[in-house]
């Protein structure tokens, strides 16, 4: 059995969660061991949160020191502060280091990871889909870590086009240890998608606010305001503006498109509505429910198609691994020779 370090940079729900599901694999007899490192700036009670439940065995005050001669490195800092993170990490990071990087945008941290890490640190994007069964739980702190989180789901790996092989077969196994599977799409792909399912609701929930605050009644809209108004505004108690800010431009030319069919969508909408069109609203709500039952119910047997069953085994291809990302991390990850000093 090896051990394997590791180091999460920023401790929200899916990070922390990925430390509670590498403890349930060692509990589960799993063929390797973790040791997981926390850091999380100016945070010391979400910190306490991720050692308490098991998520991290310690934490460290200082962000060279906790990557410095790392395997693994989980990268979910506050996306404001990626770009910075990555010009300070880069300098302590050891050869063959492999980052997994979680920010919601893969083509601004691609770039930044290729002007500061060198030729033998490798990035990979990697976006969790969640377990079916937390999808309407919208709290994204430490506290709501899972050790399923990952369960029923999809790790999204998207890898540079220059990244090594080995490196992508690293994050592919690691992905199963987590038990999720893994998918690959490019990051130009990637972000499109997020922008439309992630980045669009975000927006529309600020938009909804910045409106109503505005309105010359909002001193008593304010108080009729339930769960639904939470929950579509939630990203302003969650996500810095500074971050939302960074997410906004770095994926603007999807963002707008996006917004163009948001916004033909809801004239058409206003269209039917002001025209009193019983049918036509009816057609609407009837298309769109029937729509989103369809997709729940893919959602929550994870069914999209038969190749999310089977995975192909992925080989370790020790020589050529050894040489690129060092012996010990080859065999730490795919198994083999004890770990070599």
């Amino acid at each position: 059995m090896a051990q394997i370090s590791i180091t999460i940079l920023g401790l929200d729900r899916a990070s922390t969660s990925v430390g509670l599901a590498l403890r349930r694999y060692t509990k589960a007899g799993g063929a390797h061991t973790f040791d997981v490192v926390g850091y999380e700036p100016n945070q010391r009670d979400i910190e306490k949160t991720a050692q308490s439940s098991g998520a991290v065995d310690r934490t460290e005050r200082s962000l060279t020191t906790a990557v410095k001669d790392r395997d693994l490195i989980i990268m979910a800092m506050p996306y404001e502060e990626t770009r910075s993170t990555y010009q300070l990490m880069g300098k302590h990071l050891r050869d063959g280091a492999v980052i997994l990087d979680f920010s919601p945008l893969k083509r601004p941290s691609m770039q930044w990871a290729q002007e500061f890490l060198s030729a033998q640190q490798h990035w990979i994007g990697a976006t969790p889909i969640i377990n079916p069964a937390y999808l309407f739980q919208v709290e994204q702190g430490a506290a709501q870590a899972k050790a399923d989180l990952f369960d029923q789901s999809s790790l999204i790996l998207t890898p540079s086009a220059t990244c090594a092989k080995e490196a992508v077969d690293l994050a592919f196994s690691f992905a199963a240890i987590l038990g999720s599977k893994p998918r690959f799409l490019d990051p130009l792909e990637h972000d499109t998608f997020l922008g439309m399912t992630e980045g669009l609701p975000a927006l529309l929930g600020v938009a909804l606010f910045a409106q109503l605050q505005s309105n010359p009644a909002w001193h008593d809209l304010q108080w009729f305001t339930n769960s639904t108004f939470g929950t579509l505004t939630r990203p302003l108690f969650d996500t810095h503006p500074d971050a939302l800010r960074e997410e906004w431009l770095g994926n603007r030319d999807v963002l707008t498109r996006a917004i163009d069919e948001m916004v033909t969508t809801l004239q058409s909408v206003r269209q039917v509505v002001a025209a009193n069109d019983s049918d036509a609203v009816d057609a609407l709500l009837d298309k769109t429910s029937r729509g989103y039952e369809a997709w729940i119910n893919h959602r929550y047997h994870a069914d999209w198609d038969a190749s999310a069953t089977e995975m192909p085994r992925v080989e370790a291809g020790h020589s050529f691994m050894g040489a690129l990302l060092g012996t010990r991390l080859a065999n730490r990850f795919f198994g083999g020779k004890k770990d070599e000093k």
